[in-house]
């Protein structure tokens, strides 16, 4: 069971990984993130995907509290 520990992995994460995680906390849906950054709603999911493989979580749920822990969001 993955613990969600805090570590630098923020570094791990490009600039286009972390636009996309902070429209996905937003709210918005995988086809208007790809219309707002002029990329298909299949990259915004492939990028979504490595971010919570890369950063060993279950799923954009955690990926978003991992993004908050870490400081990429902050509402």
């Amino acid at each position: 069971m993955n613990t969600m520990q805090l570590t630098n992995s923020y570094e791990t994460i490009s600039a286009r990984e972390t636009d996309i995680v902070r429209l996905l906390a937003l709210g918005y849906s995988s086809k208007e993130i790809g219309d707002m950054l002029f990329i298909s709603e299949h990259t915004v999911n492939t990028h979504r995907r490595n971010m919570v493989r890369k950063l060993d979580l279950r799923n954009t749920y955690q990926l978003i509290g991992w993004a908050f822990k870490q400081r990429v969001l902050s509402f």
